[in-house]
């Protein structure tokens, strides 16, 4: 039987080249560039002509202007259809991301930090904020919870939803019942670049936003990069990853459950197991040719694994950290027996969940940080979504005559240096005049 995943070991490849190995194939992306500027310059140009008409040509093929403002009415019935225990769950759901994102609010604060020198520095939160859920192939309001509770808690003022309609032009039960729960009343049935185009300009029908936030399919996210400078973003994120570091204390059928989970996002998902212990790793993999043999979704769980899946054979944990470090996963495993001492090595993850007991899933839906995160090894630079993505920062300076006094000729010095003479001279007439 052919191999489930591809198995590397560091003995026989650096863990450089496997890194490399597991990169993404380079794709040709220039059509998909070229389809996305032409749709940011007919919105840009035509606003609700071309929203219009790209939204029936790829959406829902009777679409109105009118239609695509989700009404109370639709509100209404998505929350009236919904089974109670889900609204229930997401309530829960929503609570832990709430208190979660009320710990990363930060302080503004104006001190004196010398004797007629006062600094500090203010939080505001944006104007308005679009957050994209992707509606297109599933129900997803985790990722609408995972959004809008950060920007409610940043106090963002304006807050949009928006998502592709289906076919029947709807939008489904689940995310309407989730923004009905949230309080959001101004929803958009939009999806990808013209989404993103039409709410960073601002059409007649679809006022402009300062940031946009959320997954997106390719296009919406190229669209995203060609916006950026209109209109804030939050980030470009790819497929999704995950990487299980394992010592084999945890049980190998819960190991491979969440190696197959992460794949059910989709062909392009990457799941990658790390363990020194091969005779474990075989007995995961056992594992997941038994799940994939019970699952509906075998067939393109299957391509996933077989494609951007893989088993690497590490010398020690040591190591193992080290790889985790190169693959910089948007999710991090640690099934190992002492989290806490493998967690000073970790320097590279979105979400770093800690024991057997964390699987992807319970952050994801319910712990509390956002499962909106950095992917394609994006990790090394950039964080998750959180408060700090809905608020800029302005700092503050407050200066009395003695201390100008004290620092205005260093200060000169240094305009002189530059060559800027008016710099020099707004401090000179500051301390006694000009000459």
């Amino acid at each position: 039987m052919e191999q489930v995943m591809r198995i590397y070991r560091t003995s026989e490849t650096s863990p450089e080249e496997i890194n490399r190995r597991l990169l993404p194939r380079a794709e040709d992306l220039a059509r998909a560039e070229a389809a996305v500027n032409e749709i940011v310059a007919r919105v840009r140009a035509e606003g609700d002509a071309a929203v219009l008409d790209y939204t029936r040509r790829f959406d829902w093929a009777e679409a109105t202007l009118d239609g695509l403002r989700v009404t109370a009415d639709e509100m209404d019935a998505a929350v009236a259809a919904l089974d109670a225990k889900v609204i229930h769950a997401m309530s829960g759901a929503a609570e832990h991301i709430r208190r979660y994102h009320e710990r990363q609010m930060p302080g503004s604060w104006f001190e004196e930090m010398a004797p007629g020198l006062t600094l500090g520095q203010r939080f505001m939160a944006v104007d308005s904020a679009a957050c994209y859920v992707p509606t297109r192939k599933a129900s997803i309001p985790s990722s609408l919870l995972m959004s809008v509770v950060p920007a409610q808690v940043a106090c963002v003022p304006r807050i949009v939803v928006v998502g592709p309609p289906q076919a029947d032009g709807a939008l489904p039960a689940g995310v309407l019942a989730a923004a009905h729960l949230l309080g959001i009343t101004e929803v958009y049935k939009l999806g990808g670049a013209v989404a993103m185009a039409a709410l960073a300009f601002g059409t007649a029908t679809f006022p402009k936003v300062d940031k946009v936030v959320g997954p997106a399919n390719i296009f919406g996210t190229l669209a995203k990069k060609a916006l950026y400078g209109e209109v804030g973003v939050d980030g470009l994120y790819g497929p999704s990853e995950v990487a299980v570091i394992a010592d084999g204390s945890v049980p190998a059928d819960w190991v491979a459950i969440d190696l197959v989970s992460q794949s059910e996002h989709g062909e392009d998902s990457q799941s990658v197991l790390i363990t020194p212990d091969e005779g474990y790793a075989r007995a995961v993999l056992a594992e997941v040719e038994k799940a994939l043999a019970v699952s509906p979704r075998a067939k393109y769980l299957s391509v996933a694994l077989k494609e951007r899946g893989a088993v690497v054979i590490v010398r020690d944990l040591d190591e193992a950290a080290a790889m985790a470090n190169l693959l910089a996963p948007e999710h991090l495993e640690l099934a190992v027996a002492q989290p806490s001492a493998l967690l000073p090595g970790i320097r590279h993850a979105g979400s770093i969940l800690l024991g057997g007991h964390s699987p992807v899933p319970v952050g994801d839906y319910y712990a509390g940080p956002s499962h909106i995160l950095p992917t394609g090894r994006t990790a090394r630079f950039s964080s998750g979504l959180g408060v700090m993505d809905f608020l800029t920062r302005s700092s503050l300076v407050g200066v009395a005559p003695m201390w100008l006094e004290s620092v205005g000729d260093d200060i000169i010095t240094l305009a002189d240096h530059e060559g800027l003479d008016a710099h020099a001279e707004a401090v000179r007439r500051r301390i006694g005049g000009s000459d």
